[in-house]
């Protein structure tokens, strides 16, 4: 059993010397020869660092002999039997041959961190490892990954050789301890390379359009306005070029991260990072399909997490959740070259670990070093979503893509300044926590989905509105009635812009609703409480849509309205239902919705939920008792 009022569980035993006592200190920020701004992106590169023909630093080349691993799924251990990697610093690195034949060449050596060789990282997708292309391997020839295969192909020089590390042959992958460890190298290996070479794919979708297209505008010769236009050819190339599978992949947001300097090849395009930034950058906002916003901006502002301390994990977590990883434990091992060395000290990368025991163990770290427990209102479960893990309720499923995050703790202080008061039973199964009870959900609206047109949003806006006249019996002529103004805020999350704070939100909210029902609804009718805002001039016709979207959209979606049996209003989970008891647990940023299930006093979690006037510590001066619930 563990217990905190913000204390901590016992720590893992850890190694006599850690890698990092061994190696040379690195940042998590800012490298040797890196211009990095305060957005944690690398500045400009003025030229490409071209090899040559005499590697410097051979001398520290420890051995030469060929070997290969199997990352790919397509080598096998009669192609190939591995050579061991002797200290825990060492790494291997292949050698690409110059481009004298078509065919591909190279060689597999070994080299240690401690002194290492010039060489390039490579950063892309793996592909599913069916589609397979053949190179020379130390004098053999095999089959890899056609992924593996070009980004070889395009890093390799005419004339010189060039050293690069690449996953897909310099990792044993069938040797979970070796697989382990260089996993743990990773963030060294990136950070130490000359330059990381990011491979997009061979040319398709008319991608060279689309990367003369990123030529051009960062040449000043097309404006931003150009590259939005979507029906622009160029423009179309450019978004497809975005939703290549490499910008969703997992482990790519630590090789970018890492990176001092970047290059990206797309077919036989070459083009510093800082060209598809820029564009990508254009793009985001003024694209309303989601699957758009990929290439460079969907990567998180990792640099500016790393810096929250004990809160980094759990932000790092957030950021990447959307991110694809073929193991589920990569969710966690895949981003930790990116934290602090405490962090990765407490969390081992060991393969052999279920996954339920480490998303448990990430769970209970992350409560007992923050003191908070606002890692559970992870637990996504809306959409309605079981597990393959087997997780408790409380702790959540990193390899779960999820639709509707969170509700931002550094909008809310439900709980005060408080530090989680809670205890760890049954092996970490079951979490005990303190907590201040609100109230039991009366009466819940139908649940907006998370693919929704203007009109969905526009039907749960009556539908919540007809509830709360029902259960509430307030008049619909009643306009001064103060709860049709927390009724708007609740569904807004409590965000009212500076400009109505002071004049009401009512009337902007039910104007911009009523106006766009009886334009996009017009046989349906309205009640005279709602009729009399329609005609109203409080937001321009055109701005209506954006109006709904910008301050109700991402906050009615994946929630409901709610009312508890002693009146309060509250946006929640739609997985929520009558019964549900509302808390504010200590160490907790918003209150969250319990179920009752099992034993007694036992409860499954259901969500986190806005509740009308208790966002900002009024439940610890409302006086109302303190209680313990067991949440599995």
């Amino acid at each position: 059993m563990g217990r905190g009022r913000g204390q901590g569980r016992h720590p893992r035993p850890l190694a006599s010397r850690s890698i990092s006592e061994i190696l040379p200190k690195r940042s998590n920020t800012v490298f040797p020869g890196d211009s990095r701004s305060e957005t944690g992106k690398a500045g400009t590169e003025q030229q490409p660092w071209e090899p040559t023909s005499s590697l410097d630093s051979t001398a520290h080349v420890i051995q030469t002999r060929a070997s290969v691993s199997s990352a790919s799924g397509v080598l096998g251990p009669k192609n190939y039997a591995y050579q061991r990697l002797v200290q825990e610093t060492d790494f291997r690195l292949v050698r690409v041959l110059p481009q004298r034949t078509s065919k591909l060449k190279c060689e597999i050596l070994h080299a240690s961190l401690e002194h290492p060789p010039e060489y390039v990282a490579i950063s892309y997708a793996w592909g599913d490892g069916v589609d397979t292309k053949r190179l020379v391997l130390g004098g053999v020839t095999i089959p890899v990954a056609a992924s593996l295969h070009g980004a070889l192909n395009a890093v390799r020089d005419k004339d010189n050789e060039i050293l690069v590390w690449v996953d897909g042959l310099c990792i044993d992958q069938r040797n979970k301890d070796e697989r382990a460890l260089q996993v743990q190298l990773m963030g060294y290996i990136y950070s130490r390379a000359k330059y990381v070479a990011i491979w997009l794919g061979p040319d398709a979708d008319d991608s060279q359009l689309a990367t003369q297209l990123l030529v051009e505008v960062n040449k000043r010769r097309v404006s931003k306005q150009r590259i939005r236009a979507v029906e622009n050819p160029d423009s179309a190339a450019l978004l497809s070029l975005f939703k290549r599978d490499y910008w969703n992949r997992l482990w790519v947001v630590q090789e970018v991260f890492l990176a001092r300097k970047k290059w990206v090849y797309c077919g036989s395009s070459k083009l510093p990072w800082e060209a598809y930034e820029t564009v990508s950058n254009a793009f985001w906002g003024h694209v309303s399909d989601p699957q758009l916003r990929q290439g460079p901006s969907s990567f998180p502002n990792i640099a500016s997490l790393v810096q929250l301390g004990a809160n980094s994990l759990l932000e790092v977590l957030r950021a990447c959740r959307n991110k694809f990883s073929e193991n589920p434990r990569d969710k966690v091992f895949g981003v930790l070259g990116m934290l602090p060395e405490e962090t990765r000290k407490e969390l081992p990368i060991d393969y052999d670990q279920p996954v339920k025991a480490l998303y448990i163990d990430v769970a209970a770290h992350i409560i007992s070093s923050t003191g908070r427990l606002d890692v559970i209102r992870e637990s996504i479960h809306f959409p309605v979503h079981v597990s393959s893990a087997g997780l408790p309720s409380w702790c959540p499923d990193w390899s779960h893509f999820v639709d509707i995050p969170a509700l931002r703790e550094r909008t809310f202080s439900a709980a005060g300044d408080t530090d989680a008061d809670y205890e760890f039973h049954d092996n970490e199964r079951r979490l005990q926590v303190s907590a201040i009870e609100l109230g039991t959900i009366e009466a819940t609206g139908v649940a907006v989905g998370t693919l929704c047109a203007l009109e969905d949003y526009l039907m749960a806006f009556l539908h919540w509105r007809a509830l709360l006249l029902d259960v509430t019996n307030i008049n619909e002529d009643d306009e001064n009635n103060l709860l049709f103004e927390s009724f708007c805020r609740t569904l807004s999350l409590g965000q009212v812009p500076p400009k109505w704070e002071q004049q009401g939100w009512m009337t902007p909210s039910y104007h911009v609703f009523s106006s766009l029902i009886q334009k996009r609804l017009p046989r349906l009718l309205i009640d005279r409480g709602l009729k009399r805002y329609a005609n109203m001039s409080v937001v321009n016709p055109e701005g209506q849509r954006m109006f709904v979207q910008k301050h109700f959209g991402d906050r009615m979606m994946g929630r409901t309205f709610c009312i508890t049996e002693n009146g309060l209003m509250g946006m929640g989970s739609g997985f929520m239902g009558k019964g549900d008891v509302v808390v504010v647990p200590f160490g907790c940023s918003t209150p969250i919705l319990l179920r009752a299930e099992g034993r007694r006093n036992e409860f499954r979690y259901v969500g986190d939920v806005y509740i009308h006037g208790f966002m900002h510590g009024e439940a610890l001066a409302s006086g109302r008792p303190v209680k313990k619930y067991t949440l599995h």
